[in-house]
């Protein structure tokens, strides 16, 4: 895959949800640890075909996309924003978009 050689394939990502924080994690590219309390808003968005990786999609809006797939993406807005790095840079996200492999289920643990 292409992604393996610069760590940031399947075994350097992480998408997980506990009781109070959710952690996401795509190798050195991006990381984040977002309290379950900010997260106000998830929606399932239709499948980017143009885009797999750690992207900024508006920095005005602090939105990111932090995807493996194409598919099975969910956004998330966060209220109040959350931080998190790019590489060695802090940012600042106010909407995730993820890329999930049960986003359904996702969405459903949740409970918003």
């Amino acid at each position: 895959m292409f992604f393996a050689p610069l760590l940031l394939g399947e075994r350097h990502a992480e998408v997980s949800l506990t009781d109070g924080k959710l952690r996401v994690r795509m190798g050195w590219a991006f990381r984040a640890m977002i309290p379950r309390g900010s997260i106000r808003r998830a929606a399932r968005h239709r499948d980017v075909a143009w885009a797999i990786g750690v992207h900024v999609l508006d920095i005005r809006l602090r939105t990111w996309l932090v995807n493996g797939s194409s598919r099975g993406i969910v956004f998330l807005d966060l209220d109040p924003p959350a931080k998190g790095r790019t590489g060695p840079f802090p940012i600042t996200i106010q909407r995730l978009g993820l890329g999930l492999e049960d986003p359904d289920a996702f969405v459903r643990e949740l409970d918003l």
